[in-house]
């Protein structure tokens, strides 16, 4: 099932998008945020936007605290409002800033698969 990508300001652009690279793209986006140690005086840490739609490049104020309760679940991922991929996951929490998002269980193989946190990791 194709994807709508996103054009630079996080806008769907109407370009079709393969979901398995969408879900590649969020394993990387996973990866990168995993390694996030910068954090302001006031403990916030801008994470990238997992949504793993191309274009997208926005940025996500939250506390580390904040990353690691999405990070207890491999089949959950961290985006900018709005972002959802309907055809791979659903929301599961909504914020200001952010909301997280869960692949459905057929599509959630790979996300289980490419967590840093856990034993086998691609």
């Amino acid at each position: 099932m194709p994807v709508t990508r996103m054009n630079f300001l996080g806008d769907p652009s109407g370009v079709q998008m393969d979901p398995r690279r969408v879900a590649r793209n969020q394993a990387t986006l996973r990866r990168l945020n995993e390694g996030m140690k910068a954090e302001r005086a006031d403990g916030v840490i801008a994470f990238r936007c997992e949504c793993g739609q191309l274009g997208c490049n926005r940025l996500i104020p939250l506390r580390r605290a904040q990353y690691e309760a999405v990070r207890l679940n491999a089949r959950r991922f961290v985006i900018a409002p709005d972002h959802v991929v309907a055809e791979l996951e659903h929301e599961v929490e909504r914020h200001a800033e952010h909301a997280v998002v869960e692949t459905y269980p057929h599509t959630s193989d790979f996300a289980e698969r490419t967590d840093p946190r856990s034993a086998g990791t691609d």
